[in-house]
Parts: C-alpha cells; sequence; structure tokens
C-alpha cells in the first residue's frame, strides 16, 4: 500500500515546507486543497519529485480550456509532477462559494474532462475545437512549448455516490477518496461502482489508484485525538450529499442524530462530539498515540491502492494542525 497526505488545512505559508518534509520522508503524493494555482507552483517549487495534486478542485469554478492552460504550464515547468484531483462539490456548497449551482455534475464533470483532454491532445499549430452540451470552445491551441513533457495530467475524482464512483473507474487515473469512508464502505459501495466504470472503459483495478482518504488525529492525549478526528468528520456525516455514507452500514439513526446536532446547534462542539459515537468515529477515521494509528491503518490493507492521511484540522489551531501533520509524517514515513 503506497502512502499519500494531504495537507489542506495548514497555513498557506507552510504548504511548501511541509510538501517537502512529506517527500523527504518517502510519500508518493502530497495533496492540497482547492486553491489558488500558485499555492501548487510553491510546493512545487520546493519539492523535486513527489507527485503534487489538487486535492481537490471544485472543477465547476472554471472553463476546461482555461484549466487545461494551467495544468499544461504546471506540467512543464515541474516536469510532470502535477496531479488533477477535481470534485463536483456539493449543491449547497456551489451555490455558497461560487453563486450558483451546477445541474447533472457527473455529466458535466464528464464532459469537462473530455474538452480538457482535447486540449491537451491538440497540436500548438492547429485550432482547437470542442462543441458539448455543457462547454464549447473554438480558436488556438493550447501555448505550450514542445519539448517532449507532455500538457495533459492524471485526472483523479472525488467521489462518494454511485454516479461519480462510475466516472472515476470510466475516465479517472484515481479516486480521491472521501474522508468518512469505512472499510465496510469502500468494500461494498466504492469498489462495485467503481468496477462498473472500469468495466466501461475496459480496465481492471491494476489500471487505477484507489486513494484512501483516512482522516486522522494523532496525539499521546487518546481522548483529545477522538474529539478532533469527530469534529473533523462530523460536518462531512452531516452533510446531506453524503448520507450514503452512513445509511448504507444500518447507521440512518446516527446521521439524523449528527445533522440534528449539526444543522439545529451550530457552533456547539459538544453537542456534535457527543452525537458520534465512538465506536462510529473509529470506523471512519485513525485517531491515538503514532503508534496506535499506524496499526489501525493496517485494516486498509489489500483493500485501498494508497493510503492518503487527510489531517483532522476543524477546530484546531494552525499550530495543532501542523503539529498534526508533521505527527503523521514522521509515523509512516518510508525512507527506511
Amino acid at each position: 500500500m503506497d502512502i499519500a497526505i494531504s495537507i489542506a488545512g495548514s497555513h498557506l505559508a507552510r504548504k511548501p515546507a511541509l510538501a517537502r518534509l512529506a517527500e523527504e520522508a518517502g510519500f508518493g503524493t502530497v495533496w492540497n486543497s482547492g486553491e489558488s494555482i500558485p499555492a501548487f507552483a510553491a510546493m512545487m517549487e520546493h519539492t523535486e519529485s513527489v507527485r503534487i495534486g489538487s486535492g481537490v478542485f471544485r472543477a465547476f469554478q472554471f472553463e476546461p480550456r482555461n484549466l487545461a492552460q494551467h495544468t499544461a504550464d504546471l506540467q512543464r515547468l515541474y516536469g510532470g509532477r502535477f496531479v488533477l484531483g477535481l470534485g463536483g462539490g456539493t449543491k449547497g456548497w456551489n451555490i455558497l462559494t461560487l453563486g450558483r449551482d451546477f445541474p447533472h455534475p457527473a455529466s458535466r464533470l464528464r464532459e469537462m474532462i473530455h474538452a480538457m483532454r482535447r486540449a491537451w491532445a491538440t497540436p500548438s499549430d492547429e485550432r482547437l475545437s470542442f462543441d458539448g452540451e455543457f462547454y464549447s470552445f473554438e480558436g488556438s491551441a493550447l501555448d505550450w512549448n514542445d519539448d517532449g513533457t507532455s500538457p495533459a495530467a492524471p485526472v483523479y475524482l472525488a467521489a462518494v455516490n454511485p454516479g461519480m464512483l462510475r466516472l472515476a473507474g470510466d475516465l479517472g487515473a484515481g479516486l480521491c477518496g472521501h474522508p468518512i469512508a469505512s472499510v465496510g464502505f469502500i468494500r461494498d459501495i466504492v469498489w462495485p461502482q467503481v468496477d462498473v466504470g472500469l468495466e466501461r472503459s475496459g480496465r481492471t483495478r491494476a489500471d487505477f489508484d484507489h486513494q484512501g482518504w483516512i482522516t486522522y488525529a494523532i496525539s499521546r492525549d487518546r481522548r483529545q485525538a477522538l474529539r478532533e478526528l469527530k469534529l473533523s468528520i462530523g460536518p462531512f456525516l452531516a452533510t446531506r450529499s453524503y448520507a450514503s455514507v452512513l445509511d448504507s452500514q444500518g447507521l440512518k439513526a446516527v446521521r439524523g442524530r449528527v445533522q440534528e446536532a449539526f444543522f439545529g446547534r451550530p457552533g456547539d462542539a459538544d453537542a456534535l462530539a457527543e452525537a458520534i459515537p465512538d465506536d462510529v468515529a473509529a470506523e471512519h477515521g485513525i485517531y491515538g498515540t503514532p503508534e496506535e494509528v499506524v496499526e489501525q491503518a493496517q485494516r486498509y490493507e489489500g483493500l485501498i491502492d494508497t493510503l492518503c492521511l487527510y489531517s483532522a484540522n476543524a477546530s484546531m489551531t494552525y499550530e495543532r494542525t501542523h503539529e498534526n501533520l508533521e505527527l503523521g509524517i514522521e509515523a509512516f514515513r518510508r525512507d527506511g
């Protein structure tokens, strides 16, 4: 099982150093949340070989030609190390942050990927044309030097629900697994839907990098770590678009209590933590001492291709988030 890490939640100024630290510890991929393009360039500037991924961009804030150009520039400048992680976002979050809803997200994202791949494949001296249901453009090809570096990036999709999971298997190089996925959810829900997509594209699991994004909290104070884990997975568990995670495991009543605490008592951290049973939290994340967290992570061996550490960060200071990231990097280091 390969190892990756997301440094989402860290301070912008600390991201390049954290990426470097993970590279030195032997991590294969460092993901960052969907912030601006310069953040990824800075992380690449301070590393040499590790892959740097957008984990994840909310895809619909971009036009596909524009995003394809950004990707081509990063690939050219940094030796093809960029990984393009995309997600459709939830309806509520898109309205809140982007000002509108984007209906039919799976179909829209499918078309966006095809449009970007058309842009990457069009020679620089030819006209670039794409005419789809959601995106259309006509004009010059991308601006990039034909120096032997491909402008394309592997596309990983963030997915929870069946349509997006199938799309990931069909068109994606891999999956950015959701930070609240238990072993049962991955085994019984995620993989079967991804397999449908893989079959559509004539591929097998060997052609696909299933990354399980596992929320973790490390502390010698196990109660502190458990609370931090609960407060970080709680908003995900409460999100209506992700209801299938708990419902598919027979935990609909738990979901109801979590939603009641999160939406009915906003800002009440105690209520949210109390609404999540300890065993449910332990099934959907890992926590405790460094040794305990490494041991708990072994349950994903043979189930996923890459374990991506996703640091708890809700209700945590930057200092505590950075401490957790550094403890995770040290606990899982692969440099011998």
